[in-house]
């Protein structure tokens, strides 16, 4: 699980440095990052902390796109989870 936890940990790094570069973030790269995962949470091994803020804010922004469907065009996209990701971390970002 060690192994699978760096490399959860690099997928969600990477994850916020394209963000923070403002390029986009390829869904092949979310994908890898929900497996590692729910493969850690499977095991009972905890998160590493950057994989944890990258799903946690995504769930977090998924949830109020969800609670609040009537605020303009993300909100019409609500299936695209990797269109959540960017959202989420792009406020994150700003200051």
């Amino acid at each position: 699980m060690a192994e699978v936890a760096r490399l959860a940990t690099a997928i969600a790094d990477r994850i916020l440095e394209q963000n923070a570069a403002g390029t986009t973030i390829p869904p092949e790269q979310f994908t890898m990052l929900v497996r590692a995962a729910r493969m850690l949470l499977d095991n009972g091994a905890p998160w590493p902390p950057s994989v944890e803020i990258v799903l946690m804010e995504v769930a977090r922004r998924i949830g109020q796109a969800e609670a609040a469907p009537d605020v303009g065009p993300a909100a019409t996209e609500g299936d695209d989870v990797v269109g959540h990701l960017t959202q989420a971390l792009n406020a994150m970002r700003r200051p």
